[in-house]
């Protein structure tokens, strides 16, 4: 995260206060500043077990509380302060989102009743303490029985814990999943159509898989994730990283709990502050973004965080004051021009270059699309179109659209959702197809499936272009997920690198691994010769899930090791 964000849990007796915090409270190293991303992957398809016809394949169940809310995937959440008063979930729900996250469990028969009466469905969290509970299970299940059966009939959905293993003192994944064991028997005995959710913080599918094969397998009945570092990547056009979340939580699951392997995976928080850094109109892209990102590829539903700005900061669709944001129109017109159901039909790429994605909304097939980072094209359709802006609900017509932000497009020729309908099973394309790649390269002028985490110069040594290490203390990778991802596989990894001072310089190769992110556990330093060298790690245990947007890092400690270049790094398949 960017900055620090207090999030409502609901607990057990007593409302916690709590953010990123703990392992995540600061920017993850390799982001120079930038902060970090996800797990990328293949496009959706119906076999990902998603919202891609949510009126007719919702796998979330027969029915809610209320009805239609069920099969949305538009949802909201909410900060500690702001769940003490749901008032503005009235001028929120005029979007057509229609689930809300989080309530005032001091007060939680009003807190329900207000949000029901908003038209809402609540969804709700499982949490005591600073500590995941497991020295006391019988204390622990007594809570979840208490909390569930007064909500019952009013709250279907419950996460266990907010973002674990952050808000804990004790981490371990084998506490968590036996926690997770207990409330599941728990909240099945109070009523057996109750839904029981398993969480992770980010993208932390290592502790998530620890937390499965430590005992935590067959006790949950959907996935819950917080891909907030991913979502800040696709900025940079990092769309096939986010894209590769819910296909790597599939290979997960096959391999680890097979029977839960088309179990809905749930986004109940990811959003964007307006700040410094981004104006009203960044954060209305980045939620369509989100958004059609997510549905795209089997994400059952969406929680924006948040409704109205609160303690957390300037994060809601609404200001402080209750003034909507160029977000809340965005919402409102995203949801209109979708349906509340979304039906989503297949990925293109136009010109080449610039990610669009179809959709068979209320009034036909449309497309939602937007430029590469960098480029203000125009798009020839060859026919005439509907465009709608989605930041102000504006429309235009004609056949050459300019496309320099976010557009929905109506009325698209048939040969384009054929396209579409044609890509959504590819691999999806990220500078190319590489899933029956042996090797995948990044240099200075060409990422060849292998993309880098932030800035830095390009410089010219000994005759050849090198990206130049020395302004930040760690450089950071991400494979391209059709390449690799969860799969272990032996790898080569190659870097090619050349000191730029007569100072030391080296680094730790660290990678994700099946137990968390390590090192190769021996520093590499480079040679002081005013020459090029070649250095090699072969790796067996790599397990690449993006927890912060990376799977790699060539990690100096700090810059007064990193002042060297590096020409070259490969990833080559053994």
């Amino acid at each position: 995260m960017r900055q620090t964000r207090r999030q409502f849990v609901q607990g057990l007796g007593v409302v916690v206060a709590a953010g990123c915090g703990d392992d995540s409270s600061t920017t993850p190293p390799g982001t120079s500043g930038a902060d970090g991303g996800g797990a990328g992957g293949n496009g959706g398809t119906s076999s990902d077990g998603g919202a891609q016809d949510a009126t007719t394949d919702s796998p979330m169940g027969d029915g809610g509380p209320t009805g239609i809310g069920e099969g949305s995937p538009f949802g909201i959440a909410t900060s500690h302060s702001r769940s003490l008063n749901l008032g503005w979930l009235t001028t929120i729900g005029t979007t057509g989102i229609a689930w809300l996250r989080g309530f005032d469990r001091d007060n939680a028969d009003k807190s329900l009743s207000d949000a029901l009466a908003a038209g809402f469905e609540v969804s709700g969290i499982l949490q005591q303490g600073a500590a995941f509970p497991a020295g006391d299970l019988n204390a622990w299940r007594d809570g979840v029985k208490q909390l569930v059966t007064e909500a019952k009939g009013r709250v279907k959905y419950w996460e266990v814990w907010n973002e674990p293993p952050n808000f804990s003192t004790d981490k371990t994944p084998e506490s968590y999943a036996a926690i997770v064991k207990s409330a599941y028997d728990a909240v099945k005995e109070v009523d057996p159509t109750l839904q029981v959710g398993l969480c992770s913080a980010s993208v932390h599918l290592s502790f998530m898989s620890q937390a499965i094969v430590a005992g935590a397998a067959d006790h949950f009945d959907y996935i819950t994730l917080h891909p907030y570092e991913t979502l800040d990547l696709v900025d940079r056009g990092f769309e096939g990283q986010f894209m590769g979340i819910v296909p790597t939580v599939r290979k997960m699951l096959a391999e680890l709990n097979p029977a839960k392997q088309w179990v809905p995976v749930v986004f109940t928080e990811l959003g964007e502050p307006v700040d410094g850094s981004h104006t009203p109109e960044h954060q209305a892209a980045t939620f369509l973004k989100a958004y059609v990102l997510s549905i795209a590829q089997g994400v059952t539903r969406i929680h924006w965080f948040e409704g109205i700005d609160g303690d957390s900061g300037p994060f809601g669709l609404l200001a402080d004051d209750g003034t909507p944001r160029p977000s809340f129109t965005a919402a409102k017109v995203l949801i209109e021009n979708l349906g509340a159901l979304p039906k989503y039909l297949g990925w293109v790429l136009l010109d080449g270059a610039h990610y669009g994605f179809v959709f068979d909304g209320p009034s036909g097939p449309l497309l939602v699309a937007w430029p590469a980072p960098g480029t203000s094209p125009t798009i020839e359709f060859g026919e005439t179109v509907d465009v709608v802006d989605p930041l102000t609900g504006s429309g235009s017509s004609g056949s050459s659209v300019p496309l320099s932000a976010p557009l929905i497009v109506r009325q698209i020729p048939a040969a384009l959702v054929n396209e579409a309908a044609n890509d959504k099973g590819a691999p999806f394309w990220w500078g190319g197809d590489f899933s029956g790649a042996k090797e995948i390269s990044f240099t200075p002028n060409a990422e060849q499936g292998l993309h880098v985490l932030g800035a830095a110069p390009t410089i010219t040594l000994g005759g050849d272009l090198a990206r130049d290490c020395g302004s930040a203390a760690a450089h950071s990778f991400t494979l391209d997920p059709n390449f690799n991802t969860w799969d272990t596989v032996p790898l080569r990894v190659t870097a090619v690198v050349r000191r730029t001072t007569n100072g030391a310089a080296g680094f730790n190769l660290k990678y994700e691994s099946a137990a968390g992110t390590k090192s190769t556990g021996s520093w590499n330093g480079v040679p002081a010769q005013d020459q090029w060298h070649t250095l090699t790690w072969d790796v067996t245990d790599a397990r690449f899930v993006g927890k912060w947007g990376y799977h790699l890092s060539l990690d100096s400690d700090s810059t007064d090791n990193s002042q060297y270049a590096l020409k070259s790094l490969t990833i080559t398949k053994l």
